[in-house]
C-alpha cells in the first residue's frame, strides 16, 4: 500500500483538481468526474499522454476514496468536507489540505508501518508517507542529503535489520511533494523539511484564543494531532527502529531540530508566545543547527484571534 507512488496514486495537483470539481458539482459520478478532469482528445498524438493522466487520476481517486476524502452517495461521489458559504477557492484549498493531512496521518491508515515480510504488503494505506516523514523529521534537517543515493546510505546505516524507510527511489520524490502539500516542507527554489504550516493549522485545536498551556500539555497535544512530530506514535516507532550507535536523539528536554524550527518561526511571526515561568513542572529547549540551544520555555500562549 502507498500514497507515494506518483504513477499509480497520483500527485497533489491531481487531487486538488478532483476535489475542486467534486466541491463545485456537490455530487458527481466517478466516470463524469474523470471525464471533466481528463477531457478526451481527438488527436492521436495526445492519446498516450491522456491515458497516462487518466491512469494517475483514477489511482488518485481510488486511493483517496479509500482514505475517506471522497465518499459514495449512491452512484455519486461527494467530498467529506464541503466549501463554506462565501468561502473563496483559495481558502477552501487551504482547508482541504488540513483535511487531507488528517486522513493521511490517521493511525487507522498509517499502521502498521512495517510488515513481517519486509515489504509494503500488509502495511497501512499511508504507511510509506508516515514512516518516511517521521524519519526525515527526526534527522538534522539542516544537513539532510538532497540526493536519494546519499539519503539511502544514511538510512541503511541507521536502520535496524528488518526495517526500512523507502522500498525504492521512486518514493522519495513522492514524499517531498506530499510533505510540501500537507504542510511539512517549504522552499520555492529549494526544499526544506519544515513542519511550520502543519503546526500552525493545529494550534487552535489545542487551545482557545488567548489561552496558555504548559509546555508538556502543548507538546503532548501536538504529537497526537501530528504523530510524525516529537513523541508522536509514528515518530516513536520509527526512532525505536534506529541503531543507537548511528542515530543520536536530542538531549533530554530538547525538541528536535524540525519542531524547534517550526516553533521558532511561529514565535517570530507572533503566532504563538513561548514563556518561561518560575516553578513550572515542564520545560523544553529549542534546538538549532548543530545541536545548539535556542531558548527554553515552560508555557505556550496563543494570541487572541482578531475579530
Amino acid at each position: 500500500m502507498t500514497i507515494l507512488n506518483r504513477q499509480n496514486d497520483g500527485l497533489p495537483s491531481i487531487l486538488l483538481t478532483l476535489a475542486g470539481t467534486v466541491a463545485r458539482e456537490k455530487a458527481i459520478s466517478r466516470d463524469e468526474l474523470l471525464r471533466i478532469c481528463v477531457p478526451f482528445s481527438q488527436s492521436d498524438r495526445d492519446v498516450d499522454e491522456r491515458n497516462n493522466l487518466l491512469s494517475r487520476a483514477s489511482g488518485t481517486l481510488h486511493r483517496w476514496t479509500a482514505l475517506g476524502l471522497f465518499q459514495a452517495d449512491g452512484d455519486k461521489l461527494r467530498l467529506a468536507v464541503e466549501p463554506k458559504r462565501g468561502e473563496s477557492p483559495d481558502a477552501f484549498s487551504v482547508r482541504l489540505r488540513v483535511v487531507c493531512r488528517r486522513f493521511a496521518l490517521d493511525t487507522h491508515h498509517g499502521n502498521p508501518l512495517w510488515s513481517e515480510g519486509g515489504t509494503e504488503e500488509g502495511t497501512g494505506l499511508t504507511a510509506d508517507f508516515c514512516r518516511g516523514l517521521a524519519w526525515c523529521l527526526c534527522q538534522d534537517i539542516y544537513a539532510l542529503p538532497d540526493s536519494f543515493r546519499d539519503l539511502d546510505n544514511l538510512i541503511t546505516q541507521q536502520m535496524k535489520p528488518g526495517r526500512f524507510i523507502f522500498q525504492n527511489d521512486t518514493r522519495w520524490p513522492g514524499l517531498r511533494e506530499w510533505a510540501r502539500f500537507l504542510g511539512f516542507a517549504t522552499g520555492d527554489d529549494g526544499f526544506f523539511f519544515d513542519p511550520t504550516e502543519a503546526v500552525r493549522s493545529e494550534l487552535y485545536e489545542l487551545a482557545k484564543s488567548g489561552e496558555t498551556l504548559s509546555a508538556a500539555e502543548f507538546i503532548a497535544g501536538l504529537s497526537k494531532r501530528l504523530p510524525v512530530l516529537d513523541t508522536g506514535s509514528y515518530r516513536t516507532e520509527v526512532e525505536a527502529a534506529l541503531r543507537p550507535e548511528r542515530w543520536t536523539p536530542p538531549p533530554v528536554g530538547y525538541l528536535s531540530a524540525s519542531l524547534s524550527f517550526a516553533l521558532r518561526r511561529l514565535q517570530k511571526q507572533g503566532t504563538l508566545g513561548l514563556a518561561t515561568l518560575a516553578d513550572a513542572e515542564s520545560r523544553f529547549t529549542l534546538m538549532r543547527q548543530d545541536g545548539r540551544a535556542w531558548e527554553s520555555f515552560t508555557h505556550v500562549t496563543l494570541p487572541r484571534e482578531s475579530t
